[in-house]
């Protein structure tokens, strides 16, 4: 683990490539350009930038959690939701906020739009991966992916410069650098497509989580009010809407008045991130791993199973256990061992967009969670108990839930309209 995370030379964008098939040329990102690529990620997870964004993010969410149109003096008072859906696609907006194009983020067609040209990336069949220059019908797919959303993001840019508008986004930092059309579109793409991927995944399990272990979702729930109560009373207007009260909370507020869902999101994580990541050798040598003498030769790829971590016993008593208090007072498990928590990333390659993707975590899991009263139920809104269907990993990013969650929502009373 410690050799995988740690080798010079193993590179996961070039890894994260040969799973989409080898069809997405990278020679230039892979070098002169990378590190003005990844300042930009980084300058998009500074204080100065999150602060900006920060207003449209709550903005974004409350808007989206009120589109299901439940209020508590009509008849229509619940909702059947798949979660999925409903939070994917506000996590693709939040992303492309911090991470992304914000006229895509404006605009609810192009949004759904983009969006769906996004789902079929995350397919990987291993023929894919065996044999790079075979036209498959998963390949064909990802190149007019990849080319419409070039075009978008080129065009987008394009019409910015000829208005001589400018935008708070990750798009015009790459303008401004002067990186080229297809660095711009290559970069932001791939930004986004992190979100897409695991961003996505582990702000719906989180939620299903909680919907599935009420004793944690009362806590959450009164961790989440106690904070709104407290800022109401700082406020002239008691009854102030919830938008409203969520907008004075600055960045540190949200990193830190939220011990307990904070807790529930990395236990949530340890769960999605537990398929397996892969570098691929970029060096020009062999490279050990390990103390066995294994090597990995110049352009192979090599395999790290996360769960030989996140699932491992010996780290995560009972790790099948969907278990928060893990993550909770000054001692977590897995911080006694190198390397134990890799939800994040680590060793040599730490997720540069660790702050801003916990934030759109964050804040899309306390408007929900302000919002709505919700549980677990069938397609027609019978209640259901019992586990949540398993993860499976055969895909990029996080895992996948085997089958469909569906969640019945009900507003909250306390919540002004």
């Amino acid at each position: 683990r410690t050799s995988f995370l740690t080798a010079r030379g193993l590179d996961p964008t070039a890894g994260f490539v040969a799973l989409l098939g080898g069809f997405l040329d990278i020679s230039e990102v892979t070098k002169d350009s990378t590190r003005r690529v990844f300042q930009i990620y980084k300058r998009c997870a500074q204080v100065d930038h999150m602060t900006t964004i920060l207003p449209r993010l709550v903005s974004d969410s409350d808007s989206h959690m009120r589109a299901l149109g439940l209020r508590t003096d009509e008849k229509s008072t619940s909702a059947i939701i798949d979660p999925q859906k409903f939070l994917g696609l506000l996590s693709y907006q939040l992303t492309h906020r911090a991470s992304g194009v914000h006229d895509i983020a404006n605009d609810p067609s192009l949004l759904r739009e983009t969006w769906s040209v996004y789902m079929p990336l995350e397919d990987s069949p291993y023929i894919d991966i065996m044999l790079p220059w075979l036209p498959t019908p998963s390949k064909l797919r990802k190149v007019w992916g990849y080319a419409k959303l070039h075009l978008t993001v080129t065009k987008i840019a394009q019409e910015r410069k000829a208005a001589g508008r400018t935008e708070d986004d990750m798009l015009q930092m790459m303008i401004e650098t002067d990186l080229g059309s297809k660095m711009q579109s290559v970069s932001v793409i791939g930004a986004v497509l992190a979100g897409v991927f695991n961003t996505t995944f582990s702000t719906v399990y989180n939620i299903c989580s909680l919907a599935n272990e009420p004793e944690w979702l009362d806590k959450v729930r009164t961790e989440i009010d106690t904070v709104l109560e407290r800022r109401r009373a700082l406020s002239p207007n008691a009854s102030e809407p919830l938008v409203d009260t969520l907008q004075r909370l600055s960045v540190w507020d949200w990193e830190a008045c939220f011990p307990i869902l904070r807790a529930a999101i990395t236990e949530s994580i340890r769960f999605t991130m537990a398929g397996s990541v892969v570098r691929k050798n970029i060096s020009a040598r062999d490279l050990e791993i390990g103390v066995g003498g294994l090597v990995v030769p110049p352009g192979s790829l090599t395999i790290h199973a996360t769960a030989d971590t996140h699932m491992n016993e010996a780290i995560y008593p009972d790790p099948l256990k969907w278990d928060p208090s893990r993550f909770l007072g000054d001692k977590h498990q897995g911080d006694d061992v190198p390397h134990g928590y890799l939800g994040w990333g680590s060793g040599n390659h730490p997720c540069p967009a660790r702050r801003f993707a916990e934030l759109n975590v964050i804040v899309a899991n306390v408007l929900f969670v302000a919002h709505y009263d919700f549980h677990v139920c069938d397609k027609v809104g019978n209640r259901r108990s019992g586990p949540l269907p398993r993860i499976i990993y055969n895909r990029q990013g996080a895992g996948q839930l085997e089958t469909n969650v569906f969640l019945k929502c009900q507003r909250r009373i306390y919540a002004p309209a």
